[in-house]
């Protein structure tokens, strides 16, 4: 008598358990691990963050200044500011990380320093790109 219970227990217990597991996942999916301002994003806001940024954001702790634009990264330390930062409309604007610096303008004209490479590199609204360690394409 015992052993036909115990069939129909442990079917019951591995169903039981399939759906604990099934709906911890599920809450755990909608996570993005994605925080601005102590604020997690949902999977929806990093989406379109990330289509307007034309770029994938990284799981993170971020600050993040509405009015100028600037971020960082709380962990790494990584930073940085759009190409409008400078204000007004003049298109253009600088960054400086611990990572190193850049700026660009209206005109298209851009440049990025890394401090790891010791070197910069940078281009022109017309298509020329160069570095500071002489290559250039044009």
């Amino acid at each position: 008598m015992k052993s036909k219970s115990l069939k129909f227990r442990i079917p019951l217990f591995v169903l039981g358990i399939a759906l604990i597991s099934s709906t911890l996942s599920a809450q755990t999916t909608g996570r993005t691990f994605v925080y601005v301002n102590g604020y997690e994003l949902t999977p929806q806001e990093l989406y379109v963050t990330q289509q307007q940024l034309g770029a994938r954001v990284s799981p993170g702790n971020y600050l993040y200044d509405p009015r100028s634009g600037c971020w960082m990264e709380l962990n790494t330390g990584q930073s940085g500011c759009p190409g409008n930062a400078g204000g007004g409309n003049s298109g253009g604007g600088s960054y400086i990380s611990r990572y190193g610096s850049g700026e660009s303008n209206a005109n298209g004209d851009w440049n990025h320093w890394r401090n790891a490479a010791g070197g910069a590199v940078g281009g022109t609204g017309d298509g020329c790109i160069y570095t500071s360690f002489g290559w250039s394409n044009c």
